[in-house]
């Protein structure tokens, strides 16, 4: 130091003191904070607040006329929770679909609906050692649901949408619905709300599950994962729209079979 400087030197302890004094405030926000997520997360939803958020899902997704996203799917298939599964998703209202699949065993599948001369058929794409086979299916049919329980005209949000709406407005109007806040968080970089709905016990009620798990996305106001519970309380499906992209501007030649990009 130069001569004649004065250095002032605190104890140590006094130091420590002052950050700690400094940092009171900020740890006041956060625990306020926490406290608050806490009050919310788990609280039950009032039948009129989830009436009106299904209102708004329901409006937000006829504003869409088709879309783009990442489709992550994974069920319980004769007692088996199967890998989970990665396809791309392009879909176009009514209910035009072409799925391709990303990873896992049938990586480079490809599927259509609807296809064939009277529309009403479902394209499979299929990898072989030699190159690729095309097989026309009944979309309905067992051959073409084998390894999954549902057929493909269950994929999209719109069925996700439906199966919400038809069950919890039914739950609603009976009392037998209870619906739990799961708190504001992030599903797949996305700010969502979820939803825990709870169902009556008794499977004989005719519910399509005893639990549901829905993530809706706050500004797109659209159900983007859900998880799905039996009587049992073992997941038996899960599904997500990852990168949702809507009315990206697909064309009808996106769901053209003879569109040489997909070789069918």
């Amino acid at each position: 130091m130069y001569e004649g400087a004065v250095v002032m030197r605190q104890p140590a302890a006094r130091l420590e003191n002052s950050r700690l004094y400094s940092l009171a405030p900020l740890l006041l926000v956060l625990l306020s904070v926490l406290v608050c997520m806490a009050s919310v997360a788990g609280a039950d939803v009032s039948a009129a607040k989830f009436a009106h958020r299904l209102e708004e899902m329901q409006q937000a997704y006829d504003r869409i006329d088709h879309y783009t996203a990442i489709f992550l799917l994974q069920e319980r298939v004769d007692r088996e929770l199967v890998p989970a599964q990665r396809l791309e998703l392009k879909f176009k209202k009514p209910l035009k679909i072409y799925l391709r699949w990303l990873e896992g065993k049938h990586e480079g599948r490809q599927a259509l609906y609807p296809a064939g001369v009277d529309g009403n058929e479902l394209w499979v794409r299929q990898p072989v050692l030699m190159g690729a086979v095309t097989v026309s299916l009944d979309p309905h049919s067992a051959r073409a649901k084998k390894g999954s329980r549902h057929a493909i005209t269950d994929v999209g949000i719109g069925r996700l949408l439906d199966f919400i709406s038809d069950n919890t407005s039914r739950g609603l109007q009976r009392g037998e619905l209870t619906v739990e806040s799961g708190g504001q968080r992030i599903t797949f970089d996305r700010p969502t709300q979820r939803y825990v709905l709870h169902f009556p016990a008794d499977p004989a009620k005719g519910y399509y599950c005893k639990t549901a798990i829905i993530d809706v996305d706050r500004e797109q106001r659209l159900p983007i994962y859900a998880e799905i519970f039996d009587w049992h309380d073992q997941l038996v499906e899960r599904c997500g729209y990852l990168d949702l992209r809507l009315n990206p501007g697909l064309t009808d030649e996106d769901f053209d079979p003879k569109n040489p990009i997909y070789g069918f």
